[in-house]
């Protein structure tokens, strides 16, 4: 009969082959996600046996190398956005990417990737347009219309249609200018080929990507709809000439609607005008239309204009304050002064006023 000290040798020479095999396992493997890291194949969806799907997307001016890989990364056209961007320092690649419009598939290499990003445009019937933040829906139309993509009116009648397939789109009341503050502020290439309604269904695309689950959350956390929150943000946008601002803004929105005060913003004024100018007289404030908020209870029947992230952000996470009033303080940046004492807002009203008259 054998002892236990005849039996050790033969446990530990099993003990030390088990644990090479697992560090040569773990380095063939390591080795193996090394190779397909730094392969030039960045997507293998052909591998996977997935079928080959056309991908068009937007690359905005000013995106980095890593922000055109994340976008890449969101839409599937490559597997992992770290790759891509390692590539591009190994390789020398990403001085040359271009903003525009592209066409890509899931099965393209790194260099198919790179070629088309270098090309520019996928074709010469693109028409760049930067959309404003705040900007009114007749501003858009009438800035289509200069550009030569679609006339005025076709714009606005693509506007007042529910033809769009968003759950957003259906949840909207009936109004005028159906579509106001959807139509997501943005730089975007447009194809001469492309109806008032394509143009349209793209910025309400754009729109669906921004308003996602966290602002959603956000707006479900204060107890508005999402089409109300888009009106807070519209006024928020074009009250809000300073960032810091904005959450202030909307602080001012929350605690007068709690109160029952109007909002008596004078942005709202303007578009119930429908015209923008740098004063309003005391006449303009009782003019008698829906957006109004001097003649309104509560918020305006629609937006005044079509609200930035920013203000969407703002519009579902107002800063926490007890602010009833405020009035411009700095005229160069817009900067405004907050209080919930009527008579101190009054104070701070004719410190502003004795700067204009200077």
């Amino acid at each position: 009969m054998k002892n236990n000290d005849e039996k050790k040798p033969k446990t530990g020479l099993i003990i030390l082959i088990c644990t090479l095999a697992v560090i040569l396992g773990g380095a063939a493997f390591g080795y193996s996600k090394y190779k397909q890291f730094t392969s030039h194949e960045v997507n293998r969806a052909q591998r996977r046996g997935e079928p080959q799907t056309d991908i068009t997307l937007t690359v905005e001016d000013g995106s980095s190398v890593r922000d055109i890989a994340a976008l890449l990364e969101e839409k599937g056209v490559i597997d992992n956005s770290l790759q891509f961007v390692y590539l591009c320092k190994k390789e020398g690649e990403g001085a040359n990417f271009q903003p525009g419009e592209y066409v890509f598939n899931n099965y393209m290499s790194f260099e198919d990737v790179c070629d088309v990003l270098e090309s520019g445009r996928v074709d010469d019937n693109q028409i760049k347009v930067t959309i404003k933040e705040g900007a009114w829906i007749t501003e858009i139309a009438s800035q289509l219309e200069q550009a030569g993509l679609c006339s005025s009116d076709e714009f606005m009648e693509a506007c007042n249609s529910r033809d769009y397939d968003y759950d957003f789109v259906a949840a909207i009341p009936d109004r005028e200018n159906l579509l106001e503050g959807y139509l997501f502020p943005d730089t975007y290439y447009f194809s001469t080929d492309m109806t008032a309604h394509d143009i349209v269904d793209r910025m309400l695309s754009r729109f669906d990507e921004i308003f996602d689950v966290s602002l959603k959350g956000g707006a479900q956390l204060n107890n508005i709809t999402v089409d109300e929150a888009v009106i807070m943000a519209s006024l928020i946008e074009s009250e809000a000439r300073y960032p810091d601002d904005r959450s202030k803004i909307s602080s001012v929105i929350y605690n007068r609607l709690d109160e029952g005060m109007r909002l008596q913003m004078d942005a709202s004024v303007l578009y119930a005008l429908g015209e923008k100018r740098e004063r309003l007289l005391y006449e303009d404030l009782d003019v008698e239309e829906e957006h109004n908020t001097y003649y309104v209870d509560g918020l305006p029947i629609g937006p005044i204009g079509n609200p930035g992230k920013a203000c969407l952000e703002a519009a579902v996470a107002p800063a926490e304050s007890n602010y009833l009033y405020y009035v411009v303080e700095n005229q160069e940046t817009g900067e405004h002064y907050f209080t919930n004492d009527y008579n101190d807002f009054i104070n701070a009203s004719n410190r502003y006023k004795q700067t204009l008259d200077q």
